[in-house]
């Protein structure tokens, strides 16, 4: 599972020892995972996210459990050099420097939680860490800020100094080196179809990180108990759902409905919305008489065809479960562009 706020904001509640957060903060050649990646270290050593696996991510371990132990952070620099033979334990060839801040209940428990609660309401943060310990956030939509830890510079001073450059990742600012992190709402899955495609579809979205919202017009079909992943699972008519998403640039929509009467239904409602993507499964032969009739009709052609269908990536998918695959792979693909 990858790095959640949420679940560092449970952890820092339930657990007294406090955690520790490591931090990717530079790096250079060939590393696993990049600048801004992070993982959770428990005071047992069981983690969650990852910076890459590996002899490194291994040592990186044992220095937080220390960290943690201690009450102290740290930056620290993994080689991945090795010996570059195919029985040396790291030979990616490159480093990176991670910074690994102890986090105790008492100092982190209360902001950890508001992180946590803004991503969830779908607001943008900007995330200002001190490599030695000590965070600030920021809200450029409201501008309140937020503090936690020791820190070198004074909120206003550290906020004056970052408004004239506006710059993320490892940075100095008013003589003090921070590394600077947009924290951005998860990306969003509008599924419309809840059938057998749309149980794994959910549980692979989940793995990825997608919040994932499952509409059906069918109430036995629509049932939460079928998607324990999913945030929302909601029974609407298929034209009657336009109230019930809120479009971003980061919304993915998926059309695995059982019939080709319900895309077009969807179709005329999203098609001028805000989206990352739009897929719609069917044959060849369904998805272009659905797309030929919307021309028709005067939609425009170039978001018509800019549609992902056949949805997923052809790898001869069969069963559910092989089909979601393709699907997340071709949503990952276009994410990561």
């Amino acid at each position: 599972m990858e790095f959640s706020w949420e679940t560092l904001a449970t952890i820092l509640a339930a657990e007294p020892a406090g955690i520790a957060v490591c931090t990717i903060i530079d790096k250079h050649g060939s590393v696993p995972r990049g600048v801004g990646t992070r993982m959770l270290v428990r005071a047992d050593g069981t983690i969650d996210g990852t910076i890459g696996g590996g002899i490194g991510e291994y040592e990186i371990i044992a220095q937080a459990r220390r960290a943690i132990s201690s009450r102290q952070s740290l930056v620290t620099t993994t080689s991945l050099a090795g010996e570059q033979g195919l029985d040396s334990p790291a030979i990616c060839g490159g480093w990176f420097q991670t910074a690994i801040a102890f986090w105790s209940p008492e100092d982190y428990r209360k902001p950890a939680k508001q992180i946590a609660n803004a991503l969830e309401q779908g607001l943008t943060l900007m995330l200002f860490e001190y490599p030695g310990g000590g965070i600030v956030t920021y809200e450029p939509a409201t501008g309140q800020s937020t503090s936690a830890g020791n820190l070198p510079l004074s909120v206003e001073t550290l906020l004056t100094a970052w408004k004239k450059e506006q710059q993320p990742g490892l940075q100095e600012l008013d003589g003090q080196q921070l590394m600077v992190t947009p924290l951005l709402p998860p990306p969003q899955m509008v599924i419309f179809g809840a059938g057998h495609l749309a149980i794994p579809l959910v549980e692979m979205a989940s793995w990825c990180g997608f919040a994932t919202t499952v509409i059906d017009d069918r109430d036995e079909f629509a049932d939460p108990g079928r998607f324990p992943k999913a945030k929302k699972v909601l029974t609407a008519p298929m034209d009657a759902v336009k109230n019930l998403v809120a479009p971003s640039m980061t919304t993915y929509f998926v059309l695995i409905t059982r019939e080709h009467r319900h895309d077009d239904l969807l179709l005329r409602q999203l098609l001028g919305l805000p989206y990352a993507y739009l897929g719609m499964i069917g044959s060849r032969r369904r998805t272009t008489k659905v797309k030929e009739r919307l021309v028709d009709d005067g939609y425009p052609v170039a978001e018509i065809e800019a549609i992902h269908s056949p949805i997923g990536l052809e790898i001869g998918a069969q069963t559910p479960e092989e089909i979601a695959i393709s699907i997340m792979a071709e949503i990952i693909s276009v994410k990561n562009r």
